[in-house]
């Protein structure tokens, strides 16, 4: 195991950019720390690190090395999986990250359902609307809503989201109902994060530039204020559903609503699956099914 001697070390202190937080991480001594890299270095007759008392950087030949580590890493981390693939009842920790809005609403109630069926398994979940690297921060799992990026990652489709415009039948009682996307120009519209809106016309995807009075980066800011009659929103169905069901909200545009979107599970594209990761695959995939749009 002298190979080994080091690699966890300088993955720590690459990651978290000091010896101190590696030595916590790993609970041990700085001294520790230092000295493992430091042989390890000598092993490979290479300098890794280039440290001075204000900063501490990887040098080419580090942020070579530590691609590599990470991978020895995992690897490691598979063969101890399936080692506990005999015993019957998953085990181990899941570390998962997912939007905020809908890790709130439909994954942690998911997953405390997991829970309850796997007790032995042990979950960290990070809630942000941020896309974190998986590898880089040592993720088992990530939710991710939409289009996805170009990505070594594997994926499997959750269920999907609908995203459709809605409004109050009060502001529609004043302002009337747009019946073609040129009249948009004429509405007063609540917008989130993006100022153009998406739709599909004739078959093509068409983006839509809106104008209104009020800005929020909240869906459900948006939603009380639609319900107030402040104007029309463009929000996933997950948002409008029950406003929708209650009769508090009309959707309006059907003609031009745009293509569903992939719920996704995202994971790290390793050999060897581990039980748990594989059964809350499974579990989301089920749990999710009943959150599909039935507008269509």
């Amino acid at each position: 195991m002298d190979r080994w001697n080091g690699i966890d070390e300088f993955v720590a202190v690459a990651a978290n950019g000091s010896f101190s937080a590696a030595a916590q991480q790993l609970n041990t001594s700085v001294a520790q720390i230092s000295r493992r890299v430091k042989l390890l270095e000598q092993r490979l007759n290479v300098q890794l690190l280039t440290r001075t008392t204000r900063k501490l950087a990887l040098t080419q030949e580090g942020e070579v090395f530590l691609s590599h580590a990470k991978h020895l890493q995992h690897g490691l981390d598979d063969a101890t999986a399936a080692l506990r693939q005999r015993d019957r009842q998953p085990t181990g920790k899941l570390k998962i990250t997912a939007p905020v809005m809908y890790g709130e609403s439909y994954v942690m109630p998911a997953i405390v359902e997991f829970m309850r069926l796997y007790p032995k398994v042990e979950v960290e979940i990070h809630l942000t609307n941020h896309q974190v690297d998986l590898l880089d921060k040592g993720f088992d799992l990530a939710i991710r809503l939409g289009p996805l990026q170009d990505s070594s990652l594997r994926a499997k489709k959750l269920t999907v989201r609908e995203t459709m415009v809605c409004g109050a039948q009060s502001y529609l009682d004043h302002y009337g109902q747009p019946h073609t996307l040129s009249e948009l120009a004429k509405h007063q519209c609540l917008i989130g994060n993006s100022s153009e809106w998406r739709f599909l016309e004739e078959g093509n995807s068409r983006f839509v530039k809106v104008s209104g009075a009020l800005r929020c980066n909240s869906g459900w800011g948006l939603l009380a204020a639609a319900k107030q009659g402040l104007g029309l929103v463009q929000l996933p169905h997950y948002y409008v559903q029950e406003a929708l069901a209650s009769g508090e909200l009309t959707e309006v545009l059907t003609a031009f609503r745009p293509e569903q979107e992939g719920v996704w599970a995202l994971y790290p594209p390793r050999q060897f699956v581990a039980t748990s990761l594989r059964l809350m695959l499974d579990h989301l995939s089920e749990y999710f099914s009943q959150f599909s749009p039935s507008y269509r």
